[in-house]
């Protein structure tokens, strides 16, 4: 049983242990601790299977709370338990502070760790709640782990092996989201105790009628739209076309993790999960990875473009497909489309989510303006009016909303760590993608195609997080450890 099995089988069952511990609270507590002790134990004794076992939970478990147990001012959550005692077995194990990485590097990761700090102590010292504080740098901690992930995955092995788990939680992904889907339009016995474990496990959202094909929305859709690029790039050498004089295409997929037919199958399910989630932010994202993929083909491997073209039609083709076969579910059932499905082709600024959206960055900006530089700290409140149905009532008759997080992902980071920590984080980013660029010789079609998946998937994490914050989130300083290891592994390779 390799990676991909054993991850899959995994992954179901603690789907299933989270609606467990939803239908039965007390077990929570526990469960949290065995698996807590379980992760620390494991990586003392191999700390490859706790990194595995780190980015796993990171690749599926949408905002990490799978197992959560509430303290008081904040909550306990199982990514947070996980990230703990990996990092500290790691510690007990080895000197992370020695990890291989270039001075450059280096100095870019820890400038972005103190203006990340200082953030905190200037949120802290500007009154602001200590878990308005705590909650809202805590997503940017996971940068502490990636010294310890550096020292750990050293090898294509260990990276292939990572790729197997992320193929596996988009399946489970892909799997959850279609099972809700048809669950929830169909009203089928027990559809109102799903929506309240997703929603209660903060796991997405799922808005529309029961009886009516509503959107499906997690947050673990995102690696999605990062394995789209990961997974459907390198199969650009299989098509008919140009490949590399020594090597044939059967040759080229022995290196590749996943069977060719596997890899479609996962592609594939990418897709599925980016349609139904129905996120503007996601196919935007998607559009801007795809055309920088295109850029680079035309200039650096013009020979293969016309096996890309070949590609994006068979891309294109499974999109129709997929869709095709939602609406086939949905007249199935006689089922009407929910107005959260068919106000996504309309114009964004009409739709009440996109119009707060809208409303939000007068008062984010000017709240910028007051310390365009070092930044207000965190957990800063910013208060808008929003106009949002549920928001709007007698007592707040303009649905005014004041809060610390803020859908305009780079605005947020600026409000936060000033102009100055944006620009730092900025840097640290263009450091790893050029690493990833460097990487590329030009010569193994399948090593600058994989490669190129993942600098496509980056550049479709930057656009994506203009509305939507990834990049101060797991999710996405998640993907820019894993890319910064693989970039490096596979430079190293080529020198």
């Amino acid at each position: 049983m390799n990676y991909f099995s054993k991850a899959l089988l995994l992954m179901i069952a603690a789907e299933g242990v989270s609606l467990l511990s939803f239908m039965y609270p007390v077990l929570s507590l526990p469960l949290i601790i065995l698996a807590g002790a379980a992760t620390f134990f494991i990586t003392l004794k191999n700390a490859e299977w706790g990194i595995y076992l780190l980015f796993g939970e990171l690749f599926f478990g949408s905002r990490g709370h799978l197992l959560e147990y509430d303290i008081g001012f904040m909550s306990v959550s199982l990514r947070l338990v996980i990230f703990a005692v990996v990092f500290l077995a790691c510690l007990s194990k080895f000197s992370i502070f020695n990890f291989q990485f270039s001075k450059k590097s280096k100095i870019l990761y820890t400038l972005l760790l103190i203006v990340i700090g200082f953030g905190i102590i200037k949120g802290y010292f500007s009154g602001n709640a200590i878990a308005n504080v705590f909650n809202d740098a805590n997503g940017y901690l996971y940068l502490l782990i990636l010294p310890a992930v550096f020292s750990v995955i050293k090898t294509r092995r260990q990276i292939e092996n990572i790729l197997l788990i992320l193929a596996a939680a988009i399946l489970v992904v892909a799997g959850k989201t279609l099972l809700i889907f048809v669950w929830f339009s169909f009203g089928l016995p027990g559809v109102a105790n799903v929506y309240h474990w997703i929603v209660a496990q903060d796991f997405g959202e799922i808005t529309g009628d029961v009886g009516k094909a509503s959107r499906v929305f997690m947050q673990s859709q995102f690696w999605s739209l990062m394995g789209l690029f990961i997974f459907s790039i390198p199969l650009v050498t299989s098509l008919r076309g140009v490949i590399a004089p020594k090597q044939s295409p059967e040759q080229e997929f022995a290196s590749l993790p996943l069977a060719k037919t596997m890899n479609w199958l996962i592609v594939a399910a990418s897709i599925l999960a980016i349609i139904m989630s129905l996120s503007r932010s996601f196919w935007l994202g998607a559009i801007a990875g795809g055309l920088f993929a295109i850029i680079t083909v035309l200039w650096q491997f013009r020979a293969f473009f016309r096996s890309f073209l070949g590609l994006g039609l068979k891309l294109g083709l499974i999109a129709v497909l997929e869709i095709g076969l939602l609406y086939g579910i949905v007249a199935a059932g006689g089922n009407a489309i929910a107005e959260s499905v068919s106000s996504r082709g309309g114009d964004p600024t009409k739709e009440a989510a996109s119009g707060a959206r809208l409303l939000l960055l007068p008062e984010l900006l000017a709240g910028i303006k007051q310390s365009p530089i070092f930044g207000a700290g965190f957990g800063e409140m910013v208060t808008y009016k929003s106009y949002l149905p549920d928001r709007v009532s007698r007592a707040n008759p303009d649905g005014e909303i004041t809060n610390f997080a803020f859908e305009w992902g780079y605005l947020d980071i600026a409000l936060k760590i000033g102009g100055l920590g944006l620009i730092i984080y900025l840097l640290f980013i263009a450091h790893i993608f050029a690493m990833g660029w460097k990487a590329m010789n030009f010569q193994f079609p399948i090593s600058n195609f994989q490669i190129l998946g993942l600098l496509s998937a980056l550049a479709a994490l930057l656009v994506l997080n203009v509305t939507t914050p990834y990049l101060n989130h797991p999710l996405g300083i998640g993907y820019i450890i894993l890319s910064g290891i693989i970039f490096k592994i596979y430079g190293n390779e080529q020198q």
